[in-house]
């Protein structure tokens, strides 16, 4: 019989890639979205949603047995505050309906500034705004999965980056400057330690911990840091040329952020980029050992040639 399995935000980067890894499978697909997904692809149906709709929702996940949950909202901390908790609550009350396994794919934030590699037993002290909100989504569906009242794993993502993911700190901007201006970016302290995860290595990672018994919060696969020297260097080899390395750092972003929205809403999250930022998927990787993290040399190298022949259309 054929696994029926819902997908909450399927025309978002990440939720494009996981209709289609999971059209691989056979699986029959609800893809949702606000408006309707345009998929043409056997056995995904294509739904439009009112997430603010209990009702809607409910019907949406009916007979799935799986819930992937990666509804984006606009990246604004006010938004995030009066919109996120009570759509995970609906969400959460449509798995308990339907008795579906509940995938919900999540960021660090909630963790705050750690000393140290972040595990999945590390507390969550969040920093800003935003991560104050995404502690409340942890331990709501946490709570959830305490009472009984549903399967659910919090999947975690350090910051993603990929071909067709723009908005990343590792983005358009960050490529324009390479391609076009032969300059390195550092998003704050260059000599500091990040890590990122390859957006191809998602959809597979979220598969598998939907098809394993797991319940809780897990790291997906994730390369260990480098600094922003090193990344520096990895550019520069892998685009050919020589480039002039300039950082943006707390001060300078909060002054862009006058003229650029976004980096006004980014500028909270500077923490992470200022200090050592170390997302430890050790215990994914122990569980699923045939899902390694693509290498920093091979996932750059894709992202690398995706904006090369993107700059040119």
């Amino acid at each position: 019989m054929t696994k029926q399995v819902t997908v909450l935000g399927a025309s978002g980067n990440v939720g494009k890639l996981l209709v289609k890894e999971l059209s691989k499978g056979g699986y029959q697909i609800n893809a949702i979205g606000r408006s309707k997904p345009k998929f043409n692809l056997d056995g995904v149906e294509n739904i439009a949603v009112d997430y603010t709709s209990q009702s809607e929702l409910d019907n949406s996940v009916i007979g799935s047995e799986v819930v992937y949950m990666l509804i984006g909202l606009e990246y604004k901390t006010k938004i995030w505050e009066a919109e996120w908790p009570p759509l995970i609550s609906r969400i959460i009350e449509s798995c308990k309906k339907s008795g579906s396994k509940l995938v919900f794919f999540d960021n660090v934030y909630a963790y705050g500034l750690v000393n140290g590699p972040m595990l999945e037993t590390t507390p969550m002290n969040p920093e800003t705004g935003k991560g104050r909100v995404r502690k409340v989504l942890d331990e709501l569906v946490l709570d959830s999965i305490k009472k009984g009242e549903i399967k659910a794993v919090i999947a975690k993502s350090a910051d993603f980056y990929g071909p067709g993911i723009t908005t990343s700190v590792v983005g358009d901007r960050f490529f324009d400057l390479i391609i076009n201006k032969s300059t390195f970016e550092a998003f704050g302290n260059p000599e500091k330690l990040h890590n990122y995860t390859f957006v191809e290595d998602i959809p597979k990672a979220l598969i598998a911990l939907a098809e394993s018994d797991y319940s809780g919060n897990i790291h997906l696969p994730t390369q260990n840091p480098l600094s922003g020297l090193q990344f520096h260097k990895l550019l520069e080899g892998i685009s050919g040329k020589e480039l002039k390395l300039t950082a943006l750092r707390e001060s300078v972003a909060w002054w862009l952020g006058i003229f650029m929205p976004i980096l006004k809403e980014l500028h909270e999250m500077m923490y992470q980029s200022e200090n050592d930022y170390n997302l430890d998927s050790g215990k994914f990787e122990s569980l699923f050992p045939h899902l390694k993290p693509t290498s920093y040399e091979e996932g750059f190298k894709k992202t690398f040639d995706w904006y090369l022949e993107s700059f040119k259309k």
